[in-house]
Order: C-alpha cells, then sequence, then structure tokens
C-alpha cells in the first residue's frame, strides 16, 4: 500500500470524524435547548454554532462578575475552555472581595473569586467603592497584549468606553431579562411581581453611555415557572445565560453580523425594591400581591409590618418571615376541626375582619392575617429589630396576641 495512498485514506477518515462529531454536537445543542424559543436573531446563527472552532482563532477572556448570578456563567465558560479544540485559551477574572461580619477590615474571597482560583485562574480585584474606576488599574499581564472579550455577568459596574475598547472584539453583557424589557438591576424581582408569563436572558454588545442599551447578539426566551422565588428563577437564567454566552464566544462573528438594535419604543425599567416598599399596606394589599412580593425581594428586605407592644404602648417595627397564601376554598381535615383550627379564645376569619386582623391557626402553627380582600395571609416566623427570629407560635404566646383582634399596622 502506498504512502501517498494511506495519507489520502487518513484525511478521508478525519473528515469522516469531523462530521460524526460535528452532528452529535450539533445534537446535544439541541437537546440542551429544547426548552427555549429563541429570538429570530439566536435562531438563525444558532444553528451554526457546531461550526465554531474550524480554523478560527484563539481567544482570551476578561470576566467581570460579582455575585452568585455570575458564578455559573464562568463555569459554563469554564467547562468550554477544557473542551478538545475549544477556542478559549485562557480566562483571567474581574471580582470583588466580600466583607466579612466579624470585622470590616476582614475580607474573604467571593463565590466566583473562589472558583476562579480553584481553578488556576488569575484573579483582579474589581474597582474599590470609594475610588471607582478613577482609582482602579486595568490588569496587566506580561503573557498577555490584550483580551479578546470583556464577558460582564452582574458586576455592579457601568464600564467606562476606555475600559471597553481595550479588548480586541467585544466588551458583552449578560443581563436576566428579554431587552428591551426591564432595563435595570432588579430584572428577576419585577418578573415575578408583574406575575410574567415568561422571561430570558439577553447577551448585549456593552454601551460606552448607557446600561444595558447595547445592540443584541442573542436571546432566550424561557416560560416563568409558577411560585418562582428570586433565587429559583436566578439558577434558571443563570443556567440559560451560561450557554448562551458560550454560543456568543463561539460564533461572535455571525452573532455581530446579525445583531439587533433595541427598539427604544419597548423599553420598561425595572429598578431595585427598596426596603420601604416592602412595609405591607394592609388596606391595600391582598395575600397575593404580598406573597409575590415576598418571592420576588424577601432574600433582600422582607416583608414587615409594625406591631403595637400591649404594656406600653410603643410602636416596633416587625418583619414577617416564611409567607404563604392561606387557600380557604379548600379545607384539610385539620382546618375542619372545631374553630376550623383557630384559636379557642378568638373568633374564625370573616370578610367583615379588619385588614392587619391577626388569627392564630394550630394545626399550622401560623398566623393567619387578613389582607384588603378578604384574603388570609399565612406567616410561619416574625423577629423584631435586634432579636431572635420567633416561630408564629412563641409570638402568639409570648406577646398577648389575642386571636381575632390583635391587629398589625
Amino acid at each position: 500500500m502506498s504512502r501517498s495512498f494511506l495519507l489520502a485514506w487518513a484525511r478521508c477518515r478525519n473528515q469522516t470524524t469531523s462530521f460524526t462529531t460535528t452532528a452529535t454536537t450539533k445534537l446535544g445543542w439541541a437537546s440542551s435547548f429544547n426548552s427555549l424559543r429563541m429570538s429570530q436573531n439566536a435562531s438563525r446563527s444558532f444553528s451554526v454554532s457546531t461550526l465554531q472552532s474550524k480554523g478560527q482563532d484563539k481567544v482570551k477572556i476578561l470576566f467581570f462578575g460579582s455575585d452568585s448570578f455570575s458564578v455559573p456563567h464562568l463555569e459554563a465558560l469554564i467547562q468550554e475552555k477544557s473542551k478538545p479544540g475549544s477556542i478559549i485559551e485562557r480566562i483571567d477574572v474581574v471580582s470583588p472581595k466580600e466583607r466579612t461580619k466579624k470585622s470590616k477590615r476582614d475580607a474573604e474571597d467571593s463565590p466566583l473569586t473562589q472558583l476562579a482560583k480553584a481553578h488556576n485562574l488569575n484573579t483582579y480585584p474589581s474597582p474599590d467603592r470609594k475610588g471607582g474606576f478613577d482609582a482602579w488599574t486595568f490588569p496587566e499581564d506580561s503573557q498577555v497584549d490584550a483580551w479578546d472579550f470583556g464577558v460582564v455577568v452582574s458586576f455592579g459596574w457601568f464600564l467606562p468606553d476606555d475600559v471597553i475598547t481595550r479588548f480586541k472584539k467585544a466588551g458583552i453583557n449578560v443581563h436576566p431579562s428579554l431587552l428591551p424589557k426591564y432595563r435595570g438591576s432588579a430584572p428577576l424581582q419585577r418578573a415575578i411581581l408583574n406575575q410574567d408569563q415568561t422571561t430570558g436572558v439577553t447577551v448585549q454588545l456593552l454601551d460606552p453611555n448607557e446600561f444595558d442599551a447595547g445592540k443584541i447578539l442573542a436571546q432566550a426566551e424561557v416560560a416563568l415557572p409558577e411560585n418562582s422565588t428570586y433565587r429559583s428563577l436566578e439558577a434558571l437564567l443563570a443556567t440559560k445565560g451560561g450557554e448562551l454566552v458560550v454560543d456568543v464566544i463561539n460564533n461572535y462573528d455571525q452573532r455581530r453580523r446579525d445583531a439587533k438594535s433595541q427598539d427604544p419604543t419597548k423599553v420598561t425599567k425595572a429598578n431595585k425594591i427598596s426596603r420601604e416598599a416592602c412595609k405591607v399596606q394592609w388596606s391595600t394589599w391582598t395575600s397575593a400581591r404580598t406573597e409575590r412580593l415576598h418571592r420576588a425581594n424577601g432574600f433582600r428586605y422582607p416583608i414587615t409590618a409594625s406591631w403595637t407592644v400591649q404594656d406600653s404602648g410603643k410602636v416596633l417595627p416587625i418583619s414577617l418571615f416564611d409567607l404563604f397564601r392561606v387557600d380557604s376554598s379548600n379545607p384539610t381535615s385539620a382546618t375542619q376541626q372545631k374553630n376550623g383550627g383557630y384559636a379557642a379564645d378568638g373568633k374564625t376569619p370573616s370578610q367583615t375582619s379588619a385588614p392587619g386582623t391577626i388569627f392564630y391557626h394550630g394545626p399550622t402553627e401560623s398566623l393567619h392575617i387578613t389582607c384588603s380582600d378578604g384574603s388570609l395571609l399565612g406567616v410561619k416566623a416574625v423577629q423584631f429589630e435586634g432579636k431572635k427570629r420567633l416561630s408564629a407560635k412563641d409570638f402568639h404566646n409570648g406577646y398577648h396576641v389575642h386571636s381575632g383582634s390583635s391587629r398589625f399596622e
């Protein structure tokens, strides 16, 4: 068998193997995204993602992140980098340290920094809150003349133009909404609070003048699961965002050609929900609205009310925890007990009960509080400022709560 024939056979075999691998990869991508409805932009370009590494130059990434939403995105990039034939040559990370509760001078690594160090990635500090970017030094490494991509995920800082232009290809950002809807820092909270049926993730170019205003490179839409909390929705969208940012890195030239400008007439804002906005208004809020706010923003600020101390008349703020809606239309055997399971010395809830009235429910060891429409909000625990958290049962027994007549303001 001649040498030239052997070489020709080897080339043919390699091409066949490459085709098989490509087809398998394409099926794998299709499976992982079978729950997504891609935007026209993403759908058109996503189908060629399996062609990404053939003849493509290696790229270097500088990743900017801070909180738990950014971690799965870095994990996705690290995993992609480890694959044979990956175009990702190196990843470096800019992230903050987290202050400990023991001392303001002590600091520990953020989860993002811990992940980076676990994979032997170079880490650099993010800008200081006092000095900002004016006092911050852009990372330098003798082995890197310039990074190809700056990938920004929940970083908390607006990257100025002189930072964005340092990247050979682009600075890109992952935002957990279907831009231009919910520009701002609280898109997940607003989606839950507004009872949206769908939400999604957008990968956009960084705009040098405005947050979340860059051209859209790719977008994925997902159904909003029922009873989502901030944390559960964050985890879902972070996984989708990680998949999407890997696709954009692998197919950047195609994504850039197909990039779409945002429609300014469809812009909506998603500003943070303040602590004050979490003080319940019993006379106007329903139990459904209050429970949604708890699911949306309870990770940051609890729902709060006011309690008047019986002996002194002092009014104290009180935080409410483990909130749920009481389904009075579907009584259980427990609630079919005498007095409906409510405290024997009190009344049972009715449509005439004043908003904020407290009823103690023994079978579930919870407080049931009447809301504006007569619906009931369940509360499992409470906490006064500077005090330890109390179960609803301990609060009822220890603070002279008269079921059916005591009220939260």
